[in-house]
């Protein structure tokens, strides 16, 4: 099995893969609208806007029908601007990644001691100084492991510098302009090609923006656990996750019924508590919406004292639904009589419809007396690990079982 994160295949796709408060920022460098506009929408606009910032526009407007160069090529671009080597081969994602290390290599070349101590800092590893940007890299790499690139994109400083106008601005409106302009004839061609050249500076701000919201996607994880009020998902969350869902505020935007959390400790792993898929998550904000829509595994609970009733069995029929991978959990099976506990799992789990593999009893608050501490939580961990890494997510953003 792979381990290896794939990449999104389009620059639109993966924009449209991120929440739409985390493309704010790009928006700013490309001056693009956001007010009233939706993701998808939004996501489409970026996408071309950067395409046509690093084309000129005479020649994206008589050869490329105004979409501009293909994103790949751009990155390539970007990245000669920092000097670097880009195999043939080399996709988007690879080619960020070796933009992130170019940007990473100046910053630190160009700046005091002071300076290259915080950002050192920024990687988060107890180490003295290292001596060179490259020994700093390499040494970043060996520590972090998989989520080394996702680091790396949050030491970027972006800088865009609109640029571009200030010459037309002297020659039109100023005064002076009348004097200049005649003289400026003959070279009219040439300034016009200035004038509509690539926007270089905002392209190379852009594409690294858009490597780190490239990472966050890759590394952020958002598991949705779903199940009746009654279920156990509260002691569920504390038990696998050491997340009290009493003390942490949700994201803004949701509901009472639907609570969005981060994990306090993780890099990017997000909790989506829900009592069910119907109705209720039709209540949520915009925001949290992105969230729901963004869940990479279910969580499904089921309480073994109420049994699968006709509820339980459409809300696990609406998680498979959305095509991501479902585990069901028989909640509080400490209660069950031994001599009924085989039959009644068999029965729960053919009323589910759902493959013995993503099926298994837990207690998560069992009774003092009849368990010391929860039951079943290692197989449940190991369960979220395989299916992170066939999504290409880092499982390292899980937390250790706590305890």
């Amino acid at each position: 099995m792979s381990t290896t994160p794939p990449t999104v295949d389009s620059l639109e796709a993966l924009l449209h893969r991120c929440h739409r408060a985390e493309l704010l920022p790009l928006a700013t460098i490309l001056q693009v609208r956001t007010e009233g506009v939706g993701l998808r929408d939004l996501a489409k606009a970026l996408a071309i806007t950067l395409r046509r910032a690093g084309s000129h526009d005479i020649a994206n407007a008589a050869f490329r029908r105004g979409h501009g160069r293909p994103y790949e090529e751009l990155l390539r671009r970007v990245a000669r601007g920092y000097d670097a080597v880009v195999p043939e081969a080399a996709d988007a994602g690879e080619i960020e990644r070796i933009v992130l290390a170019g940007h990473f290599q100046r910053r630190w070349d160009a700046t005091d001691i002071a300076t290259r101590t915080a950002l050192w800092q920024e990687f988060g590893i107890a180490a003295p100084l290292p001596e060179s940007s490259a020994g700093a890299l390499t040494l970043a790499a060996q520590k972090l492991g998989r989520s080394f690139e996702y680091v790396l994109s949050r030491t970027v400083n972006v800088v865009a510098d609109p640029g571009g106008l200030a010459l037309f601005t002297l020659l039109n409106l100023s005064p002076l302009g009348c004097v200049v302009r005649p003289l400026m004839v003959p070279l009219l061609p040439f300034l016009l090609w200035w004038r509509f050249r690539p926007d270089e500076r905002r392209v190379a701000a852009a594409v690294l923006e858009v490597a780190r919201l490239r990472q966050q996607v890759l590394h952020r994880v958002t598991i949705g656990i779903v199940g009746s009020p009654s279920s156990g998902k509260d002691a569920g969350i504390k038990a696998l996750f050491g997340v009290d869902t009493g003390n942490i505020s949700p994201i803004a935007g949701s509901t009472k019924e639907v609570a969005i959390q981060r994990a306090p400790g993780a890099t990017a792993l997000y909790l989506v508590n829900t009592p069910g898929m119907g109705d209720v998550v039709e209540r949520v904000t915009e925001e949290a919406r992105q969230v729901l829509d963004h869940i990479d595994v279910y969580l499904y609970v089921v309480n073994a004292e109420g049994g699968v009733q006709a509820r339980e069995k459409a809300d696990f029929d609406r998680c498979r639904a959305s095509g991501k991978p479902v585990l069901a959990l028989i909640n509080k099976v400490d209660v069950l009589r031994p001599r009924d506990k085989e039959k009644y799992l068999a029965d729960a789990r053919s009323k589910l419809g759902a493959a013995e593999a993503d099926f298994m009893p837990v207690a998560f608050d069992p009774l003092p007396e009849l368990a010391p501490g929860p039951i079943g939580l290692e197989p449940v961990h190991a369960w979220l690990r395989e299916r992170l890494v066939e999504l290409g997510k880092d499982p390292d953003e899980l937390p250790a079982l706590p305890g």
